[in-house]
This record gives structure tokens, sequence and C-alpha cells, in this order.
């Protein structure tokens, strides 16, 4: 019982990247695509943050123990990470994904953050892997670069309230 909620909000989690890809179609049909996006988009990351949540409830098991320069190394990856993200299109989003969950796992050495981080970095390689098949498109303009730097100021100010952890060292 101990993971039950780890274990239903990763289903949920993988549910909600296997099942919209079954009725994508139907669902841009019928709300556009911008509204497809900015819906998924809003359900994943709340999924997300679910998962990220329910993990840290989960029972403490360590693997391994969490080390300064780890902290660091995150804190020194996610300015990168959130601006490859906006500015190198979807390879961009799978890279970016795949250096915040490759860090993570690093700086987390429980059993449940490993078994998170560990799944989503796999999910992310796999994704960029996709991805690359594509011409890469970079839009490295100084609006998308100066919101990459917002944005990441907004979630190191509010990972201590969203995720329960002060990410600083």
């Amino acid at each position: 019982m101990e993971w039950a909620e780890f274990s239903l909000a990763l289903g949920a989690f993988l549910a909600s990247h296997v099942i919209p890809a079954r009725c994508r179609a139907p669902l841009i049909a019928r709300i556009g695509r911008g509204g497809y996006v900015m819906g998924y988009s809003l359900l994943s990351l709340l999924l997300l943050c679910w998962l990220v949540v329910a993990a840290g409830r989960a029972p403490f098991v360590e693997l391994w123990p969490q080390a300064i320069w780890m902290r660091w190394l995150v804190n020194l990856a996610m300015p990168i990470a959130f601006m490859v993200a906006m500015t190198a299109g979807m390879a961009g989003v799978m890279g970016a994904f795949a250096l915040w969950a490759g860090t993570h796992l690093m700086a987390n050495g429980d059993l449940a953050h490993a078994s998170l981080f560990g799944l989503l970095l796999a999910y992310a390689l796999f994704g960029l892997s996709v991805a690359l098949r594509r011409p890469l498109r970079v839009a490295a303009r100084w609006p998308r670069c100066v919101a990459a730097a917002l944005i990441w100021a907004a979630a190191l100010s509010l990972h201590p309230l969203v995720i329960g952890v002060n990410p600083l060292p």
C-alpha cells in the first residue's frame, strides 16, 4: 500500500503517453492542433508533477548517497536544458528532457526516484532518437532565450513549493 500512489501516478503518466497516440487525429480534428498541444502539454505537466511528488512520498530506500556535487550538476544543467528546449524544436525538447532526467537520476539515489528518473531518461532518449530522424530546427532568437531564462527562474523558485525540495546545494 505504501507504493500505491507512486504506482498509480506512474500508470497514469504512462497511459497519458500511450492513449493520445491512438486517438490524436480525432482530437486534433475536434479541438484543433493548438488546442490539442496545449491540452496535452498541460495534462503531461500536471501528471509529471504528481509523479514526482508521489515518488517523494514513497518509502525511502537508499541506493546511493547524495553528494553536494550532484546538486550542483543539476543546477548547472537545468538552465541549459531550458534553453535547448526553447530553441531546438522537438529534438531540443527531448534532449532537454533527457538532460533533466539524467541529472536528476544522479542526484536522487533512492529507489522511487531512481525508478522514476531512469524510466523518464529512457523515454526521453527514445524520443530524442525519433526526433533526430527529422531535420533539426534551431530558433535561438533572443525572445526565446529570455523566455527560457524566465521559465528556468520560475521553475527554480517554485521547486520547493511544487516538489517539496529546495534544489539549491
